[in-house]
């Protein structure tokens, strides 16, 4: 007696892997989602109790001041850049809105501001990329070295703990940026209380990454 033909479960479709020529166009399709809900955050002032333009205005300048001092020398061309930006505003905040456009003024002056605040954090976030680097490599060493002690003393393979490792490591540099782009756009935030942090579970995970990995290359 033949048995009846049982359903296969079906297993969930993997979410495609977008390809390395698209990553720049995502990165910028990011850039954009956080620039247009900064700007809506700065044009809803009212509701949080800020000022339109006004507190876009004052989160650029801090930002600025935390640039000056923590890069006083290493980012000079980055600097030069951010005040040739600030050259182009004195322009931009030179029209005027007459008549019934009068209202406006405050919502122009939020959009600038906060799109050059924006541009400052990724300056920023430019400079900040070599504590990332140093973190990912003295984590990958001091692996390297858990990894031989392992070798040397046949300790057992972790394959569940480096995979998971693996994927983390891609999120944790989306997430620090994102977070990055946005906080500070609503509080002045020093990049250290962000980044920083980031930057150590960072190397935390390669370390993890490398030791977890299997015995022989």
């Amino acid at each position: 007696m033949t048995q009846p033909n049982r359903p296969r479960p079906q297993t969930p479709d993997k979410k495609p892997i977008t390809p390395w020529y698209w990553l720049p166009f995502k990165g910028l399709e990011i850039l954009l989602w956080v620039w247009l809900t900064l700007v809506v955050l700065e044009w809803s002032s009212a509701l949080w109790g800020w000022q339109v333009g006004i507190h876009a205005q004052d989160i650029l300048y801090a930002q600025i001041n935390l640039f000056e001092q923590d890069y006083p020398s290493a980012n000079q061309t980055l600097m030069s850049i951010l005040l040739q930006l600030l050259d182009e505003v004195d322009g931009m905040m030179s029209i005027q809105f007459t008549g019934f456009f009068a209202a406006v003024m405050p919502y122009w002056q939020g959009l600038v501001f906060s799109t050059l605040a924006l541009l400052t954090r990724i300056l920023m976030l430019l400079g900040f990329y070599p504590v990332f680097l140093l973190a990912m490599f003295v984590g990958g060493f001091d692996g390297l070295m858990v990894r031989q002690r392992r070798i040397a003393h046949f300790g057992r393979e972790t394959v569940t703990m480096n995979y998971h490792a693996k994927l983390l490591l891609g999120p944790l540099g989306f997430y620090a940026t994102l977070i990055w782009l946005i906080i500070p756009g609503i509080w002045p935030v020093h990049p250290a209380w962000i980044l920083l942090p980031f930057a150590i579970v960072m190397g935390l995970t390669v370390r993890l990454f490398v030791a977890s990995y299997k015995k022989f290359l």
